[in-house]
């Protein structure tokens, strides 16, 4: 690991622990026993390193699902898997609702940034996995994947950001999500993807029924 990247990763640590607005630099400095010379260095100011420190902690939910999907035999399995992971751990926790709405208030131009690089990343590798899936043969050879991509990314993000949706009362945002996806990826399904999806959520019902009897 460089020495920026242990100021990423040090940095994350402290925005998840104080909040973004007490990140100060002398602080960073004296815990890594650097001088904030250094730091400026590396990173030009304050922003620059909030900015990539952020990313790294939304790019630790990828690494996350990375770890896990090795036990998944096909893209299509790791995208359930991701649907099932989000609605165990929620959208965003209060500590994430919090960081971005301190993020809008103290440093909008990196709210902008964090914003516009959520989008990109989301939407490439939405790209790459539906790509996997058609080549693995669980999608229609015909389907429009960049087209579908962004309208899925739009209308999730409608269900995940309004706080004006109407759901069935006992429906969660996560739940609404799962449903979501899961008709998303049968809509643009082959024959063998729709066996696929019915024959990777049979097997979670019945690990959920397991653990509820456990």
């Amino acid at each position: 690991m460089t020495q920026q990247e242990k100021v990423v990763k040090h940095v994350s640590e402290m925005i998840k622990m104080l909040g973004v607005k007490s990140v100060r630099m002398d602080d960073v400095a004296n815990d890594l026993g650097m001088s904030k010379r250094t730091l400026y260095e590396m990173f030009g100011d304050k922003e620059e390193m909030l900015y990539a420190s952020l990313c790294f902690m939304m790019d630790e939910h990828a690494r996350n699902l990375t770890k896990l999907a090795t036990a998944c035999d096909s893209m299509l399995e790791i995208l359930l898997m991701s649907v099932r992971e989000l609605c165990k751990s929620g959208v965003s926790s209060e500590m994430e609702c919090r960081l971005a709405t301190n993020l809008k208030k103290f440093y909008p131009n990196i709210y902008d940034r964090i914003q516009r690089y959520h989008a990109e990343q989301g939407l490439a590798n939405l790209r790459y996995a539906l790509d996997r899936c058609r080549a693995e043969g669980y999608l229609d050879e015909n389907a429009d994947i960049e087209l579908m991509a962004r309208l899925f990314l739009t209308n999730m993000g409608v269900v995940m950001n309004s706080n004006n949706i109407s759901l069935p009362e006992g429906v969660s945002k996560e739940k609404a999500f799962s449903v979501l996806i899961i008709n998303f990826l049968r809509g643009m399904a082959s024959v063998e993807g729709l066996r696929k999806i019915d024959e990777i959520l049979a097997r979670e019902r019945g690990l959920v029924s397991r653990t509820a009897v456990n």
